[in-house]
């Protein structure tokens, strides 16, 4: 039973983080824009 819960929280796991990598890719453009936005030295070098 405590294997079939292991397995069940790391399924569960590696779907969320799946999901996060899959809507970073997305929206990756859009962060790295706002973050150099948001730093005034790394939009200077941008």
């Amino acid at each position: 039973m405590k294997t079939m819960f292991a397995q069940a929280a790391t399924f569960a796991l590696s779907a969320v983080g799946a999901l996060a990598i899959f809507v970073g890719v997305i929206d990756q453009p859009k962060v790295l824009y706002d973050i150099a936005a948001a730093t005034p030295a790394v939009s200077h070098l941008a």
